[in-house]
C-alpha cells in the first residue's frame, strides 16, 4: 500500500466512524435518516428561508416525496410552514422547539464522537494534523462545496 493510499484508507475510516456515530444517533431518535438530514438542513439554513422545491433540487428527489416527508414532520410537530411575506402561495420551512432540542442532541453527539476519535492525540498533534490537512485541502483543484450539492432529477 502506498504512503497515499493509507492516508486515504485512514481519512475513510474516520468517515465511515462518523457515519456510524449517525447512524446511531439516527435509529435512537425515532427519525429516519431522511427526516434527520431534512431537520438539521432546515435549522441549519432557515434563517434565509428554506421551502420545499429547494429540499427535492438538494436531495434529488421528486416534489410529492419532499411534501410527504413534511406533512409526516408537520403531523409530529417538529416543522411549520408559514407563507412567505414575498409570496404567499410560498411557505417557508422552520422546525419547531422541539425538533431544534433534537438536532442540538445530534451536533452534540457528534462532536463528542469527534473528540473520542483524536483522543489519541495530543493537542499539539491535533493541530499539526489540522494544519496538514488544511495543506491538503488547499491544494486541492476542485471547489470544495460547504452545502450539500444541489441535485436534480433527470428527466426521463
Amino acid at each position: 500500500m502506498t504512503r497515499a493510499e493509507q492516508i486515504n484508507a485512514a481519512i475513510r475510516a474516520i468517515a465511515f466512524a462518523q457515519r456510524a456515530t449517525a447512524d446511531a444517533w439516527v435509529a435512537g431518535s425515532g427519525l429516519t435518516r431522511q427526516q434527520a438530514f431534512t431537520l438539521g438542513y432546515i435549522e441549519e439554513h432557515q434563517d434565509r428561508g428554506v421551502i420545499a422545491r429547494e429540499l427535492a433540487e438538494m436531495s434529488g428527489t421528486t416534489p410529492a416525496s419532499v411534501a410527504s416527508l413534511l406533512q409526516g414532520l408537520e403531523d409530529r410537530g417538529l416543522l411549520t410552514r408559514t407563507p412567505s411575506p414575498d409570496d404567499s402561495r410560498v411557505k417557508l420551512l422552520a422546525v419547531t422547539e422541539e425538533a431544534s432540542e433534537l438536532v442540538v442532541g445530534f451536533d452534540e453527539q457528534m462532536r463528542a464522537a469527534q473528540e473520542r476519535f483524536f483522543s489519541s492525540l495530543t493537542v499539539d498533534e491535533q493541530d499539526q494534523l489540522a494544519a496538514l490537512l488544511d495543506r491538503v485541502v488547499a491544494g486541492l483543484d476542485v471547489d470544495i462545496p460547504t452545502e450539500p450539492p444541489r441535485r436534480t432529477r433527470r428527466r426521463r
